[in-house]
């Protein structure tokens, strides 16, 4: 699956404000010189930076989620009124809903993983201050079934589908990563299971119990709560290790 997961907007020095509304807020500074090692990802190793609603793609996805659930509410419950793109979301909520929940977890992972790859197709525009920027389009889990996505897309469709079966927002959230091997901005699910598990569902099926995903760094993550960061600050003089 080819990583593409939205825009590289700018540095931290643009500030947190102007990189959110440019889109999938990602840093291009430092990426390949920061240490990579095998630890896993921890909910407690990110700083807050604001609430979910600063984030104006992300929330707007989640407003239109919201109106568009309440068209497929009949497709859940009936598979005879779903559309040929929607028909398998009621087979899978139904199989899973008497699965426990790791079961879950993995029957939402290898369901959204045989979806479509479709590259987000971004415009340049410019504000009324003159500032180029490209705007970051989330599909909302409807947009995703019937259209596909990008690997952001991707990892908000297993968030859904998974609060759909119950999981807590707290204990899910969309991480963009970079991928030192590829060279290049992906994003992952990573969940919370209990107090000392955490688990990183990615595009190759496999699901990253309590380790990292070799090669990725963490750099940004959103829930329906906030937004956080990870970007980690190391020494100049390991810089060039």
């Amino acid at each position: 699956m080819t990583r593409d997961p939205g825009r590289i907007a700018s540095t931290r020095s643009a500030g947190i404000g102007q990189i959110l509304r440019r889109g999938l807020p990602i840093l291009v500074c430092c990426c390949l010189c920061t240490a990579i090692n095998a630890t896993p990802y921890t909910f407690e190793s990110a700083k807050f930076l604001a609430e979910s609603g600063a984030w104006p793609a992300w929330t707007e996805m989640l407003s239109r989620h919201a109106e568009q659930l309440e068209g497929l509410q009949g497709c859940i419950d009936d598979k005879a009124a779903c559309s040929w793109r929607t028909k398998s979301l009621h087979v899978i909520l139904a199989r899973g809903a008497a699965l426990p929940s790791e079961k879950q977890v993995q029957l939402v992972n290898r369901y959204v993983n045989r979806k479509r790859y479709n590259k987000d197709r971004r415009k340049i525009v410019r504000d009324e201050s003159g500032t180029l920027s490209i705007p970051s389009h989330w599909a909302t889990l409807r947009e995703f079934l019937e259209k596909g996505g990008d690997c952001e897309d991707f990892a908000t469709a297993k968030y859904l589908l998974l609060r759909h079966f119950g999981f807590a927002a707290e204990d899910m959230r969309v991480v963009v990563v970079y991928d030192r091997s590829h060279r290049s901005h992906h994003a992952v699910l990573a969940m919370r299971i209990d107090a000392g598990t955490t688990w990183v569902l990615d595009s190759d099926n496999r699901i990253y119990r309590s380790r990292r995903p070799r090669g990725y760094r963490y750099v940004y993550a959103v829930n329906e709560l906030g937004i956080w960061d990870h970007d980690i600050r190391i020494p100049r003089n390991r810089r060039s290790r």
